[in-house]
């Protein structure tokens, strides 16, 4: 590892280097200024995620990735003390996730590695020939010992009393915790029944666990006695039905529930319909309806939270709902009109969107949303009420993530700006001074006060829509027309903060964006159509992506405020991104070679009708055969002819999101026209590059080729 972490950097320095040589005009300064900030600088402070907290205890645990090497690390209120639970030390790419503390705070178990493919195999970006693993592992959250392997799972929670683990992999099972005795309904294999079941609850006591059965077109809810052995129904009816949820006194069950999957329906993320809150009888199954949703409330909101409806301590349902044409919580209360109508009691409001949230003891719901500024994140606190929406953090930087510390006592919560990268802080639930605990400070070598504080602004396209976007200057030292980059975010459904990212993907990204323009890039950061944070409509844009490429709008609108720029040199205007910012750059540059000079297409998706064949996450737009055409259209391989730009194409062959074929298919095309095309092929890499050293060399590469396309004839 060390000596890996030795040749990148030394790699790097010899890759400014050789950029300078190949013909960038600075001035004196300005070559100073390139010379000394390199992408390993600003990748090098540890990256915290993955936060979480005790329920009844003052301990909080969270995932530390520095160059690569991930580990677990540990605080307690009320000093947060930082300490380091385990000591993997290499760049292999493994995954740590799925935290789950136990009640009394003792132990942390946690996943480490990723899931298998189709194949079986899974996520190993080393080439490890003895192959990876994910498996369950738990850990003394004090440190006082060494990691224990407990089975092969992807998810993991603690029975109540703490004296078992539930593990979820390809069924559910129940293991002991290390040195004690599982209870006697503890089974490895705890459910066997038909459909993929996962598990969900605990009761309050102990007693049931409810679960999710998921059987293709249809779902149920059932609640397992875990001494006698019995599973009941809950409702179970011609639905799909989710998310169950105890009661406090744990005598019901509330669930979501959604409309069938019926025979030729696949899935499509841009679509909003209606859902409904019922809540079951655990004694007897019988199920009653005590909230529908409006036709168009529903959809992203219940996939995109990572618990979409709770219980909360006060008796009221807790979910998400877009009712109002922006993500936003509401509280429910089942009992209210005896148990019929009920009206929900909006949590959060304003035109914005609310992305993560906790519930403290007393009820209070805490949130980080963009209800202050748009463009950031920060976080808020509502009274059990709802009455009163109160801002905790600073409207200009990136707060995430909260969690409840010591019954609510405490917040912790992931915190950014501009210039200083993500950072696990906390601070009084009431408010006040924030205290960012890890990392406690930051490496020698992070440039922090040289860094730029994007600017937000608005652009219009041709149809009327608005855009965001975040823009980079270079700095003051390079003069004269500058050479200029869109940068095009994946997912979609993303938001692009005007900061270091919430997301380890962007995070990178944002540090890239940074170091292009300290090398005299002028930076565009798009949030264009389709995306996050600007409510349902702007997300659900028509005739996007497969049904039109209407997005590709916005992409013309950043263009021309670029070549409009006094500094910037419209010839030399570029487009990067991955993902869905692949297919947005492969678009620009098949459509329009004579507006842009260069693009870097990070495994992008080329043909819609490749996607609508399922497999990846490309697929999941439920095109019907009808729409085929239409998506062939909207695809880059459709203007391929157009494109004379040279391309950079980056794709790891281990991609789970967009199909390697994908970028096979489309290099073969553009190299039978002899169109510029250049490549870079990870083996083994996942989509969302999981080794510290992928990055590195994917953004050395994204440097390299733009100096070389785009610098020529700087002045």
């Amino acid at each position: 590892m060390k000596a890996t972490q030795r040749g990148t950097t030394r790699l790097g320095k010899i890759g400014a280097a050789a950029g300078i040589a190949m013909g960038i005009a600075l001035t004196g300064a300005a070559q100073a200024a390139a010379a000394g900030i390199d992408i390993a600088d600003l990748l090098s402070a540890p990256q915290p995620e993955q936060l979480t907290a005790s329920r009844g205890a003052p301990v909080l645990a969270w995932v530390s990735n520095e160059r690569g090497a991930r580990n677990l690390w540990s605080a307690r209120a009320p000093e947060f003390a930082p300490r380091k639970l385990t000591a993997f030390d290499e760049d292999d790419g493994q995954l740590l996730g799925s935290l789950q503390l136990s009640r009394d705070g003792r132990w942390l178990a946690y996943v480490r590695g990723s899931g298998p493919d189709a194949a079986g195999n899974n996520s190993n970006p080393t080439s490890d020939p003895d192959g990876e693993e994910q498996a369950v592992w738990i850990v003394a959250s004090d440190g006082s010992g060494k990691p224990q392997r407990i089975a092969p799972g992807r998810s993991v929670q603690f029975a109540p009393n703490g004296d078992a683990l539930i593990v979820q992999g390809r069924g559910v099972g129940c293991f002991a915790l290390p040195g004690g005795k599982a209870p006697d309904w503890c089974k490895e294999a705890l459910i066997k029944s038909r459909g993929a079941n996962s598990a969900a609850e605990f009761s309050p006591d102990g007693r049931l666990l409810a679960f999710g059965s998921n059987r293709g077109d249809h779902a149920f809810v059932g609640v397992l006695d875990l001494a006698a052995r019995t599973v009941r129904w809950m409702g179970a009816d011609f639905y799909n039905d989710a998310n169950p949820v105890f009661s406090p006194d744990g005598r019901r069950v509330a669930f979501l529930r959604t409309a069938p999957t019926r025979a030729g329906d696949a899935f499509d993320l841009t679509a909003a319909n209606a859902f409904e809150i019922w809540t079951a009888d655990v004694a007897t199954g019988l199920a009653k309806r005590v909230f529908r949703s409006s036709d168009k409330a529903g959809g992203y909101a219940q996939f995109s939270a990572n618990t979409p409806l709770s219980w909360s301590g006060d008796n009221r349902l807790i979910f998400a709902s877009e009712q109002n044409g922006w993500l936003h919580w509401y509280a429910l209360s089942p009992d209210a009109d005896g148990g019929k109508n009920a009206e929900p009691v909006a949590l959060s409001r304003g035109e914005c969107e609310v992305e993560t949230s906790t519930l403290a003891d007393n009820g209070e719901f805490v949130f980080s949303g963009n209800c202050a500024e748009i463009d950031h994140r920060q976080i808020f606190s509502v009274d059990a009420k709802g009455a009163a929406q109160k801002l905790l953090t600073a409207k200009n930087e990136i707060a995430t993530e909260p969690v409840a510390v010591a019954g609510g006592q405490w917040l912790a919560f992931r915190h950014a700006d501009a210039r200083r990268p993500t950072a696990i802080a906390v601070m009084p639930r009431a408010g006040g001074e924030i205290k960012r605990i890890f990392p406690a400070q930051l490496p020698a070598q992070f440039p922090l006060e040289r860094l730029v504080e994007p600017k937000t602004m608005t652009l219009r396209a041709s149809d009327g829509v608005i855009s965001h976007a975040n823009v980079f200057e270079p700095p003051k030292s390079f003069t004269g027309k500058r050479p200029a980059l869109i940068y095009v975010h994946g997912g979609p459904i993303r938001q692009v903060v005007a900061g270091w990212h919430y997301i380890g993907y962007y995070y990178s990204d944002y540090a890239n964006n940074q170091w292009l323009a300290s090398q005299g890039y002028v930076v565009l950061v798009l949030n264009y159509r389709d995306g996050i944070g600007y409510g349902q409509a702007f997300r659900r844009a028509d005739k996007q992506g497969p049904r039109g490429a209407s997005e590709y709008q916005d992409v013309l609108a950043a263009q021309a405020w670029l070549a409009k720029r006094e500094n910037v040199d419209a010839k030399r205007i570029g487009i990067y991104g991955g993902s869905y910012g692949g297919f947005l750059t492969a678009s620009a540059l098949s459509r329009n070679s004579d507006l842009f000079a260069a693009g870097v297409d990070r495994h992008g998706v080329h043909d819609w009708r490749v996607s609508a064949q399922g497999g990846d996450n490309s697929g999941l737009w439920g095109l019907k055969p009808d729409e085929l055409e239409t998506a062939f259209k909207s695809s880059p391989v459709a203007h391929i002819d157009g494109w004379r730009s040279p391309v950079l194409i980056v794709h790891g062959d281990d991609d789970r999101a967009v199909k390697f074929a994908q970028s096979v298919d489309l290099v073969e095309r553009l190299r039978a026209r002899k169109a510029p095309v250049e490549t870079l092929v990870i083996p083994d890499e996942d989509h969302f590059f999981l080794r510290y050293a992928t990055w590195l060399q994917v953004h050395r590469s994204t440097m390299d080729f733009f100096r070389r396309h785009l610098q020529s004839g700087a002045d």
